[in-house]
């Protein structure tokens, strides 16, 4: 019969010896990796931002192929990718992925970058007289254009519009063609407007930022009105509409 061993016996397994060196050696390296590979993950965002103008899918691309590029540059860093498997490349490219978006969202972001275009907005239209500054009755366009009754000693008609810019805008025209008369087109000047809103439909209506708003007397049958906006970048935007009595 085999004996029962007692508790107070000594067992057999011995723990290894911890290879303290080794184990930091390893951190080391595993931490110097990581950091090479998000500056290298900034380098691809720096290509995909070079190339985002000419064409979005071969910006995105062109980032993603640079992921391949840690394979050599690595071991050019004093990294050994031999002892690698394969866990370690996915961990190395999902840091690698994610940071490099975070890198290239930042820079298509002012100050760094300007790709946005500006928009033009919630155009309205009401009749008004001169001298007039009250409330007003504005009228949304439909289709593309709007019908102003001048009715009740009503001269002229205010337009009022929204003109935004996620840096600012450098530039803002309104231009303005009268259609069958002799008059020639000119160029009202948009004057910035704060405060309550003319057009309001309760009295704690305030304009938004970038309302702008232009009055002309109406002496045509109709006018065709485009409004144009430019960023600093060069972006532009415009918008053409028509106001019929």
């Amino acid at each position: 019969m085999a004996r029962r061993k007692r508790k107070d016996e000594p067992t057999d397994w011995v723990a290894p010896d911890f290879d303290e060196v080794g184990y930091m050696r390893t951190e080391i390296q595993a931490a110097k990796t990581a950091v090479l590979t998000i500056a290298w993950a900034a380098v691809g965002a720096i290509v995909s931002f070079l190339l985002y103008s000419v064409n979005a899918a071969l910006a995105f691309f062109a980032g993603i192929g640079v992921a391949f590029g840690l394979y050599y540059v690595l071991p050019y860093l004093g990294i050994a990718v031999k002892g690698f498997k394969r866990r370690d490349w996915t961990g190395h490219g999902i840091t690698y992925f994610f940071s490099w978006l975070a890198f290239w969202i930042l820079l298509l972001n002012p100050p760094f970058g300007d790709f946005t275009t500006p928009t033009i907005q919630a155009i309205s239209v009401s009749p008004v007289h001169t001298g007039y500054t009250g409330y007003l009755s504005c009228l949304p366009l439909v289709g593309g254009a709007v019908t102003v009754p001048l009715t009740l000693g009503n001269d002229s008609v205010y337009v009022l519009f929204r003109a935004t810019d996620n840096v600012g805008l450098a530039s803002l025209q309104v231009n303005v063609t009268p259609g069958g008369s002799s008059q020639p087109p000119f160029e009202p000047t948009p004057t910035p407007l704060f405060g309550l809103s003319r057009c309001r439909n309760h009295t704690s209506e305030v304009y938004p930022g970038g309302t702008y708003s232009v009055v002309f007397v109406f002496a045509a049958s109709t006018y065709r009105v485009t409004i144009a906006a430019r960023d600093p970048s060069g972006h532009t935007a415009a918008y053409t509409f028509d106001i019929r009595d």
